[in-house]
């Protein structure tokens, strides 16, 4: 009786654990932190916002994906006042990966905007509200460091692989560019 009692407390002290975290890494739960800017530098948003002028000219959605066990993609959708304006595949292939995508938005275009980020399967990840216009002549930037940044030694450097890559340069709306870590797409 002692040894049965013994062999079930050690299943679920150790077994237990071991198969919940196998099942975590199977459905490959991923989280995303993301950034709405006016453009991205050296892989990085510039001009982060939550409102905007009219005359923005484009909008970008900057996100920071986390925990993919496999390669995949996650999508942008940008929606105009409830209406979904476009969709944007942005593939994700390591467990820490940065990409973004942007939309071009003419002055008419005033008002409500939202930005889902979706995963293969569907599920919204995060939903980004802003605004475009609205009566307000001035953008609302936000004066945030992301954490990673803020918490770097001055003196630190870049890895020499992080060097040796090229910037992001910007293409034409229509056309898209895929570095190492970063994808752009335009709409």
């Amino acid at each position: 009786m002692l040894k049965r009692s013994l062999l079930t407390a050690f299943a679920i002290a150790f077994i237990c654990p071991l198969l919940i975290m196998a099942q975590e890494e199977a459905t490959g739960a991923i989280t995303v932190e993301t950034e709405l800017c006016t453009g991205v530098d050296e892989r990085m948003p510039v001009g982060m916002a939550d409102q905007f002028p009219s005359d923005v000219g484009k909008v970008c959605l900057w996100s920071k994906v986390l925990g993919c066990t496999d390669e995949t993609f996650i999508k942008h959708v940008w929606y105009y006042r409830g209406d979904e304006m476009a969709t944007v595949e942005l593939p994700v292939r390591s467990s820490s990966w940065r990409t973004y995508s942007y939309k071009t938005i003419p002055p008419e275009w005033s008002g409500d905007w939202v930005v889902k980020v979706v995963d293969a399967e569907g599920n919204v990840l995060k939903a980004i509200p802003f605004k475009v216009g609205d009566g307000s002549a001035k953008t609302v930037i936000k004066e945030k460091i992301p954490a990673e940044i803020e918490k770097a030694p001055a003196e630190t450097k870049p890895t020499p692989a992080v060097e040796d890559l090229a910037p992001a340069v910007e293409k034409a709306p229509a056309e898209a560019e895929k570095i190492e870590d970063t994808t752009t797409t335009g709409q």
